[in-house]
């Protein structure tokens, strides 16, 4: 009997190894999801985060509580395995005196703040006050405390930045007697680069701050060689763009520099530089319903292009062409008489039963409306960021509708509307040049795949429709017509839980960032 059951035991012992070895294996395999291209890969249990739609059936999420994780583990590209409580830097300052795009930075001051939650750790800002009521968005989202007094939160004005990175008297309540900041953060590195190198300077060794420049520019090369050259010569500065393509360019571009035989850039070390990306995807609150409001009855009724009027950046007049063409030929398809008004202009057909589709041109600037599209296009401006984001909160579509070249939208600059379009839940048609590029949001959860040889307006009316007829395809190519099946299969609607899915992977993501960064890694 006992030589019978050994066999037995052996096998449920090989059994049970192989299962623990499958198991190991599943946790550590990288998730699809994630990007191919990141340094390292986040394996803890994330926190779970629960999204809300209002009864009316708008989209949006509620404030975000994160349970914080002290014992957060992750595998670097060297494959070790690094579980440490406490960041050798724990107090950041965040900057700027550049009034636009709070977003970009308040989203990194979220991301630190949920990770810096320790009594000895903090997050300051140090800007002139959130324009055009933003600071309501940054308060009822819960993103950052902008009242808070202590050492935690708070804010302070650009003037105090270099004072405090000077000071070891900010932290009396400290473990460490004579802490300091020991991050920087700017959005603008001109005005403090030389205040701050002698401060840095100054401190003995093993007590340097780390500087960190958010860059949403990568064709903007001036700055790097005027100010940054004295940063990486000490091995002090990262960067951090929130998009691929930035950080891309941004590569090239320190290769480049590291690469010139002219001095000081030679010897400057700019090879070195890391380059991690963070992606400006800010949490909204619930938002009152906006006076701008234009719910359809059926179909695609609304789309929007985002940004400041400007036709070098966005297609304007190709737009506009596109859209009086398509109507021309099909008025009733998109909701409007066949014939013009006394004034010519497309009148929209009450009786057809379909909502008349509308453009709408959000932000900034001016640029001519053509008579004929008067009823069909509309511009809104000036509007306070709640008021802004639920304007986009009520589109069905959002537009890139990126010029030829895209103002460097492509290649090296960062558009506002793509981290636009993923807070406010709205798909954006985007073709595969802008997937490439925003590899962020390659995703079919949350974007229109368009063929890049049918333009927005031709698409826009095959969704309305559901039907590809009006989109010629005169050498009756397989696989456009495959592509066009594929996107009006797909449709233009795109659940709240897909933008969920993944928002929350790029939180993820963002924190994993962070993590690096007070780590040094």
């Amino acid at each position: 009997m006992t030589q019978i059951a050994r066999p037995r035991v052996s096998l449920a012992i090989v059994v049970l190894l192989f299962g623990t070895f499958f198991l190991v294996l599943h946790i550590f395999t990288e998730d699809p999801h994630l990007d191919k291209h990141s340094n390292s890969y986040q394996t803890d249990a994330r926190a779970i985060r629960k999204g809300a739609t209002a009864t009316d059936g708008s989209l949006f999420h509620i404030p975000w509580h994160f349970p914080s994780n002290p014992f957060r583990t992750y595998i670097t590209p060297k494959g070790a395995n690094l579980t440490q409580r406490h960041p050798p830097r724990r107090h950041v300052a965040i900057a700027t005196d550049f009034g636009p795009h709070f977003e970009v930075y308040m989203t990194v001051a979220w991301t630190m703040t949920k990770m810096l939650t320790g009594p000895t750790e903090s997050v300051h800002l140090y800007i002139n006050g959130l324009g055009e009521n933003y600071g309501e968005i940054v308060e009822r989202s819960g993103m950052y405390n902008l009242t808070a007094g202590g050492s935690q939160q708070g804010l302070k004005k650009p003037e105090a930045l270099v004072g405090d990175v000077l000071s070891n008297t900010l932290f009396d309540d400290d473990g460490d007697i004579g802490a300091q900041i020991d991050m920087v953060v700017l959005g603008t590195m001109k005005r403090w680069s030389a205040d701050l190198l002698k401060i840095w300077e100054a401190r003995p060794a093993g007590q340097k701050f780390q500087l960190v420049c958010i860059v949403h520019n990568g064709g903007d090369r001036g700055w790097m060689s005027e100010y940054a050259i004295e940063w990486v010569a000490r091995d002090a500065l990262r960067l951090l763009p929130m998009s691929e393509h930035i950080t891309s360019r941004f590569v090239r571009e320190l290769r480049g520099l590291a690469d010139w035989t002219a001095e000081p850039f030679y010897s400057s070390l700019f090879e070195y530089v890391k380059v991690d990306v963070h992606y400006c995807i800010a949490p909204l609150p619930p938002l009152p319903s906006s006076k701008h409001m234009f719910p359809g009855k059926n179909g695609l009724a609304n789309a929007a292009i985002l940004g400041n009027l400007q036709q070098g950046r966005r297609n304007y007049d190709g737009t506009f062409e596109d859209l009086t063409k398509s109507l021309t030929e099909d008025a009733p398809a998109w909701g409007y008489l066949p014939k013009l008004s006394a004034g010519g202009s497309f009148e929209p057909d009450s009786s057809s039963g379909l909502t008349p589709f509308k453009l709408h041109l959000i932000g900034g600037g001016s640029h001519p409306i053509p008579e004929v599209l008067k009823n069909v296009v509309t511009h809104h401006k000036s509007l306070p960021y709640p008021e802004y984001y639920a304007l986009v909160q009520s589109m069905d579509v959002i537009l890139p509708a990126f010029a030829e070249g895209g103002g460097g939208y492509f290649e090296s600059q960062g558009s506002s509307a793509i981290h636009a379009f993923v807070m406010s839940n709205v798909p954006m048609l985007a073709t595969r040049r802008l997937r490439d590029a925003y590899r962020y949001v390659d995703d079919d959860r949350i974007v229109i795949p368009r063929p890049m040889a049918v333009t927005e307006m031709q698409a826009i009316l095959a969704l309305r429709t559901n039907s590809a007829k009006n989109i010629p395809n005169p050498h009756n190519s397989t696989r456009l017509a495959r592509d066009l099946d594929q996107m009006i299969s797909l449709g233009w609607r795109r659940p709240m839980s897909n933008f969920m899915e993944v928002k929350t992977r790029l939180w993820d993501k963002n924190e994993e960032v962070v993590w690096r960064l007070m780590r040094d890694l």
